[in-house]
């Protein structure tokens, strides 16, 4: 194991971080508790800036070990992104009284400084509370730290413990077995951030239309503002039937196609002030390099049956009947072991399995698209998917299955309908790096005008 944590810190320390944490994360499924892997998760999660994975791996280090001053200081950064800066800074000063170099004091205390201006800025800005589930909070950091600077925007994450207490009174309601009434008062009960940030905030948003979307429409109070952001999955839910809609003032989709799915399910919005603000990527931190035609095919995803893998397997047999150097690489983790014995069964069975890399869950995306020359999209349905904006803005080439009103999104010549018509386009089409990248900056699939739009969504809501 030490060999081993050897390894994972020499790729820590060359920027490595999804080598490092392919390794810290073996040693930590063959040892529960490991003092070492524990600290540097946590910093290669800091330096990530994945925050709320940085901070489940700082409590839990702290929870066996006590508190390291390194740790400490993590919490301090964390927190100040989640925008508690209070609570930044117990964190920062508990750091500076445990660290004995003096170097590292200075620097700790620049960083105390900081925060506390942020801290006097902050009081004179419009309070904005987002309210998320634990574990869906990947597409909000990016946006809320571009927010920040125009608004005093605070993180409020809520556990799954809490989820699950809304999503049974949210069955209760569906089955009539409980009243709007009596559901609006058995929410009022419990002491949960959930009201705090309510209480805190003067607009509310709420991401994706689940659960705590439906609680936050029973308890906004009047003067306040409140906006949902729907994603994908939840206009095929019964939530949308679940809100009190005359307490809602706005609702943002990342793609008009999925606001006509939510009103041909019968959900009329009214008057509520709606809008489509496509998800952005940060372009700068998406390096840009001419790539050409080659045999590395990358694939993205929580491994599920809508993401319709078994497709990109027919592909791949077909690609390496012409040639046997295509691979298709597969970045994302399996959420059903019954598909995973499936899938790793049928590579194996059609005779494909060397061909087919699994990476698992990879956390910098950004570094594991570097090799790849294509990326593909096998889905059957999508909102506005991350993953093809980012391969895109690297340069790759996209392959993108025909979902339903994918052309709202991309033009013809990504699409394919057929198999055949996939390897066709990744064997013989043209290929245009530069192209590819202008293509998501000039649909404006950037961080900055999506934070642009949100920003003037937020200040129409308040006029209206």
């Amino acid at each position: 194991m030490e060999n081993e944590l050897s390894k994972a810190i020499s790729y820590f320390e060359s920027k490595n971080y999804n080598k490092a944490l392919s390794i810290l994360k073996r040693i930590l499924n063959a040892q529960s508790s490991n003092e070492r892997t524990l600290y540097y998760m946590c910093l290669i999660y800091r330096n990530l800036k994945k925050w709320s994975l940085c901070k489940k791996m700082a409590y839990d280090y702290m929870k066996k070990y006590g508190q390291h001053w390194k740790i400490l200081e993590v919490l301090g950064d964390v927190y100040h992104f989640e925008g508690d800066y209070r609570k930044a800074n117990k964190f920062f000063l508990r750091s500076i009284k445990k660290v004995k170099n003096r170097e590292e004091q200075q620097r700790l205390l620049s960083k105390l400084e900081i925060n506390r201006e942020k801290i006097d800025k902050a009081r004179g800005k419009l309070k904005v509370a987002l309210i998320v589930g634990e574990g869906a909070d990947n597409f909000t950091d990016d946006l809320v730290e571009k927010l920040s600077k125009h608004f005093w925007i605070r993180k409020f994450i809520l556990s799954k413990m809490s989820s699950r207490l809304y999503v049974f009174l949210c069955m209760l309601l569906k089955k009539n077995i409980i009243k709007p009434l009596l559901y609006r008062f058995l929410i009022k009960l419990f002491p949960t951030d959930l009201k705090k940030a309510i209480s805190w905030a003067e607009v509310i948003w709420v991401e994706w239309l689940s659960d705590f979307a439906v609680a936050t429409s029973y308890l906004k109070k009047k003067g306040k503002k409140l906006f949902i952001r729907l994603h994908r999955y939840e206009a095929f839910t019964e939530y949308p039937f679940l809100i009190n809609w005359d307490n809602v003032d706005g609702v943002v989709f990342v793609s008009n196609f999925m606001r006509e799915v939510l009103k041909a399910r019968g959900v009329d919005l009214g008057k509520i002030k709606t809008e489509v603000i496509y998800n952005g990527v940060n372009i700068d931190s998406l390096k840009f390099k001419k790539r050409y035609k080659g045999y590395n095919i990358g694939w993205v995803a929580h491994i599920i049956l809508r993401k319709n893998l078994h497709i990109a397997f027919e592909i791949v047999r077909k690609l390496i009947e012409k040639d046997k150097r295509y691979k298709l690489h597969i970045a994302g983790s399996f959420d059903d072991p019954m598909y995973e014995i499936y899938l790793k069964h049928l590579a194996k069975a059609i005779g494909i399995e060397d061909n087919v890399v699994f990476y698992g869950w990879v956390e910098d995306i950004d570094q594991w698209w570097e090799d790849k020359n294509y990326l593909l999209s096998t889905s059957i349905h999508e909102g506005h998917p991350y993953n093809i904006i980012e391969g895109m803005a690297k340069g790759l080439k996209p392959i993108i299955h025909n979902f339903y009103d994918a052309k709202e999104l991309y033009d013809e010549e990504f699409l394919f309908n057929t198999i055949d018509e996939a390897v066709e386009k990744i064997v013989s089409g043209e290929y245009d790096s530069s192209y590819y990248r202008k293509y998501v900056i000039e649909k404006g699939w950037t961080l900055e005008e999506q934070t642009r739009r949100f920003k003037v969504f937020i200040e129409k809501l308040l006029n209206q």
